[in-house]
């Protein structure tokens, strides 16, 4: 995995704003670089605030975000400040669904704005709630 240390300070405003800055320019960085068609952030931590994704369930360690990036094909990680790392990898790779063809729900809305999910036709229709939603 190719490795970018950037030295960019980001003191200043909230740890929320220092994050979204530094994720700009990681992401930034990834788009340039040439070996990533399509880059896709799949990895993350902020050291400043502990807060890692993904968060995995029985993995134990500190590094487990990384472990995670690692294995899952990640091509670059951008380290920026020594304070957030970014890992990134490149999403050209995967198929998409256009090969499959149009798929059998649609989304639409009645007469009252209420969002349903429907086979094609508007047959069989279900209200989307919490649960419902979940399967689009």
């Amino acid at each position: 995995m190719k490795n970018l240390n950037v030295f960019q300070p980001l003191s200043g405003g909230s740890c929320i704003s220092r994050f979204n800055a530094a994720r700009v320019m990681a992401k930034s960085l990834a788009e340039s670089d040439p070996d990533l068609i399509e880059p896709e952030l799949i990895a993350w931590h902020d050291s400043s605030t502990a807060m890692a994704s993904p968060v995995l369930e029985g993995c134990s360690g500190a590094d487990g975000w990384h472990d995670y990036g690692v294995s899952h094909n990640g091509r670059l990680e951008v380290n920026v400040d020594g304070l957030v790392s970014f890992i990134f990898t490149d999403a050209s790779s995967f198929d998409s669904y256009q090969h499959f063809g149009p798929g059998p729900f649609i989304n639409i809305r009645d007469a009252q704005g209420q969002e349903m999910i429907c086979r094609v036709g508007g047959k069989a229709c279900v209200p989307l709630d919490e649960w419902s939603s979940k399967l689009t």
